[in-house]
C-alpha cells in the first residue's frame, strides 16, 4: 500500500466547543450477522450532507466500510448521511508505543493497520471482490496525560487508576484516522491506496472525589472507552473544559474525516 506522505492535514486545533452537539440521524440501521462477525448495514441509501456534500457523487461510487464495531463511530458516520457497512478489524492493536514520537502518531498508525486488515479480508472474499470498489475508514482513539497513553481499561481497578490521574488535570485526546481506497479488480500498487491523519483535542477534568469515580465505574460506562470515560454520556459531567473537536473525543473527528475524504477522492464542488 502507498502512503500519502506523513500525516495530513496538520493537527492544529482552533475550535472551542462546550456541551454536546446534537447528532442528526442519517437513516435507519440494521444488523446482519455473518459467522462470528457483526456486519452493520444501512437499510436505505441516505443523502450525504455537510462538508461531504461536495464529494457525494464520488463517495457513492464506492462501497463504504467502517473498520470498527464502536457504536459511537457508527452513530457519527451515520450522521453524515453515509451509507456503509461494518467489518471489524482483526488487528490486535499491539504496536510498540515506544517506537512512536508521540501518541497521535501511534493512534494514526493503529488506524492504518485496522484498514489494512479489513482490506485484506475483502481481498480474500470472492463475493466481495466481485462487487467493485471499496472505501474503508478506520480510526483509533487514545488519551494522553503528560505522555502516558491511556486506552480502554482492562479492569475496574484500572479504570479507577486512570480516572484518578485525569481528575483535576488537562489531558489530550488523539484520534488517528485512516482511509483506504481499494479496487480488487486491479493488481499491484494500483489495487489500493491508503492515507492517514490525526486530530487532537484538549480536555480538562474537574477534581473528582473517590465516591464519584467509584459510582461512575459502577455504571459500566467507562469500560469500553479510551481513558475510561465517555464525554457523550455521564462522563461529560466530569469535563470542565474542552478545546478542539468534540467528536474527536467521541472517537471520530467529523471535520478532519470529511477533509481527508474530500482530499482522497479528489472531489471538486458538485452542484
Amino acid at each position: 500500500m502507498n502512503h500519502l506522505g506523513d500525516l495530513w492535514p496538520p493537527r492544529a486545533t482552533s475550535q472551542v466547543m462546550v456541551g454536546r452537539p446534537r447528532l442528526v440521524d442519517g437513516g435507519a440501521k440494521g444488523v446482519k450477522r455473518s459467522g462470528a462477525r457483526a456486519v452493520h448495514r444501512t437499510v436505505a441509501r441516505a443523502q450525504v450532507h455537510g462538508m461531504l456534500h461536495v464529494a457525494r457523487k464520488k463517495l457513492e461510487s464506492y462501497s463504504v466500510v467502517l473498520a470498527s464495531q464502536s457504536p459511537r463511530r457508527k452513530e457519527l458516520l451515520t450522521s453524515l448521511g453515509v451509507t456503509f457497512e461494518t467489518i471489524v478489524s482483526r488487528f490486535d492493536e499491539d504496536l510498540d508505543k515506544s517506537k512512536f514520537p508521540d501518541a497521535a502518531d501511534y493512534a494514526a498508525e493503529t488506524a492504518f493497520h485496522k484498514v489494512a486488515d479489513v482490506a485484506k479480508m475483502i481481498n480474500e472474499d470472492a463475493d466481495r471482490v466481485s462487487k467493485g470498489r471499496y472505501l474503508i475508514i478506520g480510526s483509533d482513539t487514545v488519551v494522553d496525560l503528560d505522555g502516558e497513553v491511556m486506552e480502554k481499561p482492562a479492569t475496574e481497578e484500572h479504570a479507577f487508576e486512570m480516572l484518578s490521574k485525569l481528575s483535576g488535570n488537562t489531558h489530550r485526546v488523539h484520534t488517528g484516522v485512516a482511509v483506504c481506497l481499494l479496487d480488487p479488480s486491479k493488481q499491484g500498487e494500483a489495487r489500493s491506496f491508503t492515507t492517514k491523519c490525526s486530530e487532537t483535542t484538549s480536555v480538562t477534568f474537574s477534581d473528582l472525589p473517590e465516591s464519584v469515580i467509584q459510582a461512575y465505574i459502577a455504571s459500566g460506562e467507562p469500560m469500553d472507552k479510551a481513558g475510561s470515560y465517555g464525554i457523550q454520556g455521564a462522563g461529560g459531567s466530569m469535563v470542565s473544559g474542552i478545546t478542539g473537536c468534540y467528536y474527536n473525543v467521541m472517537g471520530l473527528p467529523l471535520n478532519r474525516l470529511s477533509k481527508l475524504l474530500i482530499e482522497v477522492l479528489g472531489a471538486e464542488e458538485e452542484g
